[in-house]
């Protein structure tokens, strides 16, 4: 989680510390042309997510630039680094270029973000800090022209900043007269932002999970930055995060930061403009500039929440708004529940709060929780969540500890993959569909976006309820995270994030890992195929879990196949060997000795040319197969003749051992009889004589 404030200070001269001399160590090549020197670490320029180091560009060795080395655990922003790449515009760093490099003290390919270099310092180093304070008549031209300008530049391009605050905040000259915002690509949206700087609603959220936002967002953001300039220093510095959300919930933003602080009227005006709590009323771009051209407007008054005629008890202490006893329930989850269940804050909503509308809600959510026959602890949880939503329809998606923004749970579901943590509640929460519960009870709150982020999030609880490789919680992981790189275990170190970055990280890897008996593919490489490929491949992944191990097979390397068509390379010598070991099932499912022999003697000579497609029609080619299953009916037809011939001549044979005995023993009742007719004779003879 990102501290509650940034820290930057590194002494009396911070670039004198940055640039100490270090062990002589490898560059990083980015586009084999931009020079990160990894002995050269500015701390003057990092950021809580990502360390800087001087860059140099080889084709111009003078402009000065320096690199950002983005934090592999977090996924960076890098939809906005394609919208910015090249952009120039008052009030921000120029991003020159980005891409994925290998950087050698990490021995892995890290994402980097390389900037202009500001030839003046960061405005402040720490929140806990002072600064000089900027001149009323100074601050509209040098503060709130250039980078509100800024914030309009990324929203007419359908992006936002979320990092604007003054320590990040730079003097692009030496003489401190152009300012520019820094960095807001290299961590997830507010990842890095304090509390302060964040409205409400997004303070609220767990930092990873605060979403993209919109440019109201920054335009908050913006007003902190210029009261804090304005009045040269952090007027909250000595509050934890969580007391100034608790501050900015009683008593409103503007009265949290400003307090009794004497400002001019003229600037009163536009920090109660962008400081207004209420996102409706907050004044806008549009708003700015009137400001700025000279019209003045009657300041916003704060509209503060219904205050309750006597306090909800809680957890030892009284609250006499929704808002702030929904927030104290968010924290205290399983304590909430009873008071709930048992009516008592219904009670409070139509007697204390005077709201029969909320209170009816209240009452109709419970009501239908109690008389549920699924599992209980389950349909509580649903119904504290409803209720939340009930009391602060503002508020985020509040569930069991989580807070989040609905786009805020890509990056979430990110960084606990990648920390290798527990991810059932975040399953959870999209299984038992909760933000469809958040959308649905916003009501006017509703926005033309939720509908598709709805739709989203109905797809990803249908990838959850398929067990199969190519989905489950490793499809939803690359679906919400359209720009995180591949955190399949076979590729290693790798940083692969578009789909022609796959086969060639694989080949590599296959270099690396010597002869393999698992084959080249996994659940985090078959959802990652599955999210990022134009087509529909569902059909194909399916394939990857079927229970014959031939017709697995098969599909991967028709899928590898198609891959190296259309993306090449030409030649994947490592990953047709990999593939190879693999194969033996699908020789295996041919019937013919002798096909299966040619086949074990060609294969080796497609594997060294490391052709993937000639390897699928080697062994897919659907005459050879025809063939070879004609051939083996034929055989099957033979055997059968050949055991019937075996079983007519065995019942003959057994026919004529029955008519042997039977006539033997004719015989020998006959001879018997002879022999017995003879003796008498005999005896009679003898006996007369």
């Amino acid at each position: 989680m990102a501290e509650a404030e940034e820290d930057v200070d590194v002494g009396e001269d911070p670039a004198l510390q940055a640039e100490e001399i270090r062990p002589a160590g490898p560059p990083g090549l980015l586009r084999d042309r931009f020079l990160i020197r990894s002995t050269q670490p500015l701390v003057d320029l990092s950021t809580p997510s990502a360390d800087a180091f001087a860059a140099e560009d080889k084709r111009d060795p003078n402009r000065p630039m320096y690199a950002l080395i983005c934090k592999p655990e977090l996924p960076p922003r890098v939809t906005v680094m394609r919208a910015l790449k090249g952009v120039s515009s008052p009030g921000m760093q120029q991003l020159v270029e980005w891409g994925a490099m290998n950087w050698p003290p990490a021995g892995r390919r890290c994402m980097t973000v390389v900037y202009e270099r500001p030839a003046g310092r960061r405005i402040m180093t720490s929140l806990r800090g002072e600064v000089k304070r900027f001149d009323e008549y100074v601050i509209a031209k040098k503060v709130i022209e250039p980078l509100s300008s800024a914030i309009r530049e990324m929203t007419s391009r359908g992006i936002t900043h979320r990092a604007v605050r003054p320590t990040n905040l730079f003097a692009m000259d030496a003489n401190g007269e152009r300012l520019a915002f820094g960095d807001c690509v290299a961590a997830p949206p507010g990842f890095d932002q304090p509390v302060l700087f964040e409205t409400i609603e997004s303070g609220m959220c767990n930092p990873i999970a605060r979403g993209s936002g919109t440019y109201a967002d920054d335009l908050y953001s913006l007003g902190v930055t210029v009261a804090i300039l304005l009045m040269g220093r952090n007027p909250v510095a000595n509050l934890s995060d969580e007391a100034i959300l608790s501050a900015k919930i009683q008593l409103g933003s503007y009265n949290t930061l400003i307090g009794d602080e004497r400002l001019p009227m003229a600037l009163i005006e536009v920090l109660r403009g962008l400081l207004c709590d209420d996102g409706d009323q907050r004044w806008t771009a549009e708003d700015l500039d009137l400001w700025m051209s000279g019209r003045r407007m009657s300041p916003l008054q704060p509209r503060g929440e219904k205050r309750a005629a006597r306090g909800f008890p809680f957890m030892g202490k009284e609250y006499y708004n929704c808002r702030e006893l929904s927030q104290a329930m968010a924290k205290n989850w399983d304590q909430a529940i009873p008071p709930v269940i048992e009516g008592k804050l219904e009670l409070w909503l139509r007697r204390a709060v005077e709201d029969k509308d909320k209170a009816a809600i209240v009452a109709e959510i419970v009501r239908l929780s109690l008389n549920t026959t699924t599992d209980k602890k389950s349909a509580t949880d649903l119904m504290l969540c409803k209720v939340l939503i009930a009391l602060d329809k503002s508020a985020p998606i509040r569930y069991k500890g989580f807070y989040a923004m609905p786009d805020g749970f890509g990056s979430a579901l990110a960084a606990v993959v990648a920390s290798r943590g527990d991810t059932r509640l975040l399953t959870e929460m999209i299984i038992r569909e909760v933000p469809k519960l958040w959308f649905e009870l916003r009501g006017e709150d509703y926005q033309p976006d939720n509908s598709l982020m709805e739709s989203n999030f109905r797809e990803l609880r249908g990838y959850l309820t398929q067990t199969g490789m190519g989905f489950g919680l490793e499809r939803c992981l690359y679906e919400m995270n359209d720009a995180l790189p591949l955190q399949s275990a076979l590729i290693g170190e790798d940083y692969v994030v578009e789909v022609k970055e796959l086969l060639p990280a694989l080949n590599l890897a296959a270099t690396r890992r010597g002869e393999s008996k698992q084959p080249p593919i996994d659940r985090h490489i078959a959802g990652f195929l599955g999210a990022r490929m134009r087509s529909d491949i569902d059909r194909n992944l399916n394939l990857f879990s079927d229970p014959n191990e031939s017709v697995m097979m098969m599909a991967v390397l028709n899928l590898y196949a198609v891959l190296q068509y259309r993306l090449g390379p030409e030649a994947l010598p490592g990953l047709a060997t990999w593939m190879a070991v693999s194969l033996k099932p699908v020789i295996d499912a041919y019937h013919g000795r002798d096909k299966r022999k040619e086949l074990e003697k060609e294969i080796p000579r497609i594997v060294r040319k490391g052709s993937i497609v000639e390897l699928y029609n080697l062994l897919e080619n659907p005459e050879e197969r025809a063939k070879d299953e004609k051939e083996f009916q034929w055989a099957q037809a033979q055997y059968h003749a050949a055991e019937e011939e075996v079983r007519r001549i065995q019942f003959e044979a057994e026919e004529h051992v029955v008519e042997a005995e039977k006539i033997g023993r004719q015989t020998a009742a006959v001879t018997g009889i002879v022999i017995a007719m003879v003796v008498a004779t005999i005896v009679v003879v003898t006996a007369v004589f």
